[in-house]
């Protein structure tokens, strides 16, 4: 019974652990994966009937340059795209999109990280 005790104790105290700082590389692919959510959101967006006019108009308020230029990127790719394309398999579309642009962002040389912050 000890023993289940002090086994327990130390595992709640190892998940209160601090967790070690993320490199750079690693909060770019976590940046990267936002991306590819933000991309699929989008996309449901535009099948939800959103105006192309009124979803750059909420991408111009963000502040970072790197995720406003990428959130613009999407919009312009996600709106050229014709509607029956995108209505015929809805979740298929948006899983498209979302890996498409995670695996873009991947790939793009990042010497500088955008205001990000992680959750």
């Amino acid at each position: 019974m000890k023993k289940i005790l002090v086994v327990t104790a130390v595992l709640a105290l190892m998940g209160c652990a601090e967790k070690k700082p993320l490199t750079p590389e690693e909060q770019w692919q976590g940046y990267c994966r936002s991306v590819g959510n933000a991309a699929r959101t989008i996309m449901l967006d535009r099948q939800n009937a959103i105006e192309k006019e009124s979803a750059i108009e909420h991408a111009n308020k963000i502040e970072d340059d790197i995720t406003r230029n990428f959130i613009l990127e999407i919009i312009a790719q996600v709106y050229a795209l014709p509607i029956e394309e995108i209505n015929a398999d809805v979740d298929a579309a948006r899983e498209k999109v979302r890996a498409k642009f995670t695996e873009k962002c991947i790939a793009t040389p990042h010497d500088k990280m955008p205001n990000y912050k992680p959750f």
